[in-house]
């Protein structure tokens, strides 16, 4: 009997786990935040960290472009055994995810904005594009899809018994200490968090040995030899 290999495999899964956690928390780092929340103080802290605020910008492209393949990674591993965690949650994590990323072409807009117009003007623009329903439609649903999409998500691995209760809490937790403060310190200590979930994640998935791979190599062991 040969054993059923999940796509993305555990390994491929592990890794763009821990990757997509290490960029996030890099880009959280390395975003200049402001000073308060105003669109004001938000220009004038990406003017005054033009490349900074690029490259974090990219870390965080890439951090959450690879959830989506950790996503699909933990969806095949618990095929069929998550139940409406995995349906669920496996929904709304490909609705956000699949949009997230791109959203990051946001910043390039507003450090535009501050650096070709007047302050008061720029921040009268982005904030004029903040109260479009488009920008509802795309944002809203996208940060419930991955934050919520994933919590179940990690349920689901918790609940077949892939990974401890210590992996969903710890993205929990992640999600929490992010949205409770603002600025630095929160946000890179919620990344911090959740990349410690992808990180017990991605040992547990790595070192367990598949039901199917097991059942395979029982069966050929008390298999007769054929004469």
């Amino acid at each position: 009997m040969t054993a059923t290999i999940p796509f993305p495999s555990r390994r491929t899964t592990a890794a763009c786990l821990v990757a997509a956690g290490l960029l996030m928390t890099a880009g959280f780092a390395a975003t200049p935040w402001e000073a308060e929340q105003t669109t004001r103080a938000y220009h004038d802290a990406l003017l005054a960290h033009p490349d900074q605020a690029q490259v974090a910008a990219v870390l965080l492209h890439f951090g959450y472009l690879l959830l989506m393949p950790g996503a699909f990674g933990v969806m095949a591993l618990v095929a069929p055994r998550g139940g409406w965690l995995l349906r669920i949650g496996g929904v709304l994590a490909v609705l956000g995810m699949a949009t997230l990323p791109g959203l990051l072409i946001t910043d390039a807009y507003d450090l535009a904005l501050a650096q070709e117009l007047p302050p008061d003007v720029a921040a009268r623009v982005s904030d004029t594009v903040g109260d479009l329903a488009l920008s509802t439609i795309l944002g809203f649903p996208t940060i419930v899809g991955v934050v919520l999409g994933m919590i179940l998500l990690f349920l689901a691995l918790w609940r077949a018994g892939e990974v401890p209760f210590a992996a969903p809490a710890l993205v929990i937790a992640g999600w929490v200490v992010s949205f409770a403060g603002f600025g630095l310190v929160p946000t890179v200590a919620g990344g911090a968090l959740m990349t410690l979930g992808f990180v017990l994640t991605a040992v547990r998935i790595t070192r367990s040995v598949p039901a199917v791979a097991a059942e395979g190599a029982a069966s050929e062991v008390a298999a007769p030899a054929v004469a």
